[in-house]
């Protein structure tokens, strides 16, 4: 294995990585504080975020088709990140009280809709680029998106401190962004990342091994990117941690994937790509099981970071994956099948299961059944055949 040159290109979409994560998993806090300002329900909370979900999973495999056919993928990629940013605006409307979900779910649709661009362009262009070291490069990558995922919160919480106002705090960290965005788009917009293809204007067709992953990617996004959306809302409905204590455990939580990205991306180019997969979708699956059965905030503290440690994996070892298994003139949009039909589908899913099943039940059983369907996506990975592209 070459050793791996750090250019201006793995440094931007790293940069972007860290916008697009910071603002693709602050809604998780954002909801901890908007059901506390609302008084929703625990239900009405994992509502909203499916429709989050649910909006990533419908455009995303448009959005890597017509991905694959962009010749400036950099620049498109910081405009990307500009919408993406300004659409939280939509979550600083104060909403009226009779119509407050619904506007709410109908700004996480339009958010969705902005979050679909980075992760196939991002995957494409480093897969690309760096090739036998993908793994290695995503992981990189992925500690942008690991920074941007620790510190928004608390980013948003100083803001929030001095502003005294949730509306004026999230537009002022949505400009501020956007120009990071804007940056990346002029520094990148001379670069071309393009693979000579025929026009598609056929329906989307899976091969085999895409078709497995993405079944199996469903079902492990339900349990990792579900628990992810509603394990805030479970610290401080269910278990009664206010929102700052919450906020400081995600902080710390979401700071693990800063190491554990780059390390499980070098352990499954040094390894086994499919190996570090199933074994961080199984282990996910019994970490959240046994955090039902604990209440003490050290205990629940250390469980919940472990989990994100081996949860937020998904970028590089999913992405390195899908490179191992795609053409060049299908990454963007095998990319996007994977990362944004597969992830928002689990994503919605897991979410609705969570609120659902703690609805009619008990929230525990919601999650310690999120964890046997993490242990079950473990299994389908095995079957994933790897010698055909």
């Amino acid at each position: 294995m070459k050793s791996l040159k750090i250019d201006k290109v793995l440094v931007d979409t790293t940069i972007a990585h860290f916008v697009n994560d910071g603002f693709s998993y602050l809604p998780y806090y954002l909801m901890v504080l908007i059901r506390e300002g609302y008084k929703l329900t625990f239900f009405q909370n994992s509502m909203i975020l499916m429709v989050y979900y649910l909006g990533g999973a419908v455009i995303s495999p448009l959005m890597g088709r017509y991905i694959d056919n962009v010749r400036k993928k950099g620049f498109m990629m910081g405009i990307g990140l500009v919408l993406f940013s300004l659409s939280f605006i939509l979550l600083a409307i104060p909403y009226p009280k009779n119509l407050d979900i619904y506007g709410f779910m109908g700004g996480m649709f339009i958010i969705s809709v902005f979050s679909t661009i980075y992760h196939p362009i991002g995957s494409m262009i480093l897969n690309k680029k760096y090739r036998e070291n993908a793994g290695t490069a995503l992981g990189i990558n992925g500690i942008g998106g690991g920074i941007g995922r620790a510190i928004f919160p608390g980013i948003f919480l100083v803001i929030n401190e001095s502003f005294k106002d949730f509306s004026i705090s999230l537009i002022v960290l949505t400009l501020v962004m956007a120009f990071l965005g804007l940056y990346v788009a002029l520094d990148l917009r001379k670069e071309e990342f393009f693979v000579e293809q025929q026009k598609k204007n056929t329906l989307f067709k899976f091969s085999l091994p895409i078709t497995i992953l993405l079944i199996a990617t469903i079902l492990r996004t339900m349990a990792i990117s579900g628990g992810s959306a509603m394990l805030p809302s479970y610290m401080n409905i269910t278990l009664g941690f206010n929102s700052t204590l919450v906020g400081i455990i995600i902080v710390l939580a979401y700071s693990s994937a800063i190491f554990g990205q780059p390390f499980l991306g070098y352990l499954s180019d040094k390894y086994s790509r499919t190996l570090i997969l199933v074994l961080t979708s199984a282990l996910y699956g019994v970490l959240i099981i046994i955090l039902m059965f604990l209440n003490n905030v050290f205990t629940v503290s250390i469980v919940f970071i472990l989990s994100y440690f081996i949860g937020l994996s998904n970028f590089p070892l999913l992405m390195a994956l899908v490179g191992k298994v795609s053409k060049d003139s299908d990454l963007a949009e095998n990319s996007a099948i994977i990362f944004g039909l597969g992830g928002g589908l689990g994503g919605a899913l897991g979410t609705l299961i969570i609120g659902f099943i703690g609805q009619i039940i008990n929230t525990h059983i919601s999650f310690i059944t999120m964890g046997i369907i993490s242990i079950l996506s473990a299994i389908i990975i095995l079957f994933i055949p790897l010698n055909k592209k």
